[in-house]
């Protein structure tokens, strides 16, 4: 058993928490792979679905049903039920327990309706809805065969595997921006009938009870500034 292993609950989690602050503040891809070591011994047994790696500005969370309302800070952890909501000018990336990640922009907010994952079997069960406002997803991980990842937005719906893409939902329309592996985008509503696949640098838009837009090409300089938008 290594020192880590035999730490109390509550020393392994500030020690965590102190390394994992440090090195996400200068290198996001390490600070991911130090989750990823970590994951078997921080998350076992433990209810949290993900925790927040990055905030900036007033970001705060509440569960279902409660109206206490907890502004979020780097290490803290999110629960299936969370609502998350940024402020203007405010965004958090919040990474999840099987190494992806969403990074919520300013004035978006999103539920956490549904997360499962097992790192023994490798499956995943989530569904994550976007009410309004703006994000980006990136799932890198290949998960097993049954595994899915849905998200919901104002009139759209994707499931995708290993994916990157963006989402900008309003009441009249939602924004979907892919720039990884192709993605399949359809209406939430039934009766609008039709599925859209979008390939790597492709945009849609959905409006209410009509089928996505046929695919439309994202620029390099437009794909730019969407990464540049989404950074955290």
């Amino acid at each position: 058993m290594n020192r880590f292993s035999a730490m109390p609950p509550a020393k392994k989690m500030g020690a965590f928490l102190f390394i994992f602050t440090s090195i996400s503040r200068c290198f996001l891809p390490f600070s991911l792979l130090f989750l990823m070591i970590l994951e078997g011994n921080l998350f076992a047994g433990d209810p949290v679905v993900g925790i927040v790696a990055r905030v900036r500005g007033q970001v705060t969370a509440r569960q279902t049903g409660d109206e206490t309302i907890t502004t979020l800070k780097v290490g803290d952890r999110i629960f299936v039920g969370h609502i998350v909501e940024s402020e203007k000018d405010s965004r958090a990336q919040l990474v999840f327990t099987d190494d992806s990640f969403v990074n919520v922009l300013p004035g978006t907010t999103l539920f956490v309706k549904q997360y499962e994952y097992s790192a023994d079997t490798g499956r995943r069960t989530a569904v994550i809805k976007v009410s309004d406002g703006r994000a980006r997803f990136v799932q890198y991980k290949r998960m097993g065969r049954e595994s899915r990842f849905t998200v919901e937005m104002g009139h759209a719906l994707v499931n995708v595997g290993i994916s990157d893409f963006f989402v900008n939902v309003s009441q009249s329309e939602t924004e979907i921006v892919n720039i990884g592996q192709s993605i399949s985008v359809k209406n939430v509503s039934y009766l609008a009938v039709g599925v859209v696949q979008l390939g790597s640098n492709q945009k849609s838009i959905i409006k209410e009870k009509t089928p996505p837009s046929q695919p439309a090409t994202v620029t390099p300089e437009q794909r730019r500034k969407y990464l540049k938008d989404a950074e955290i």
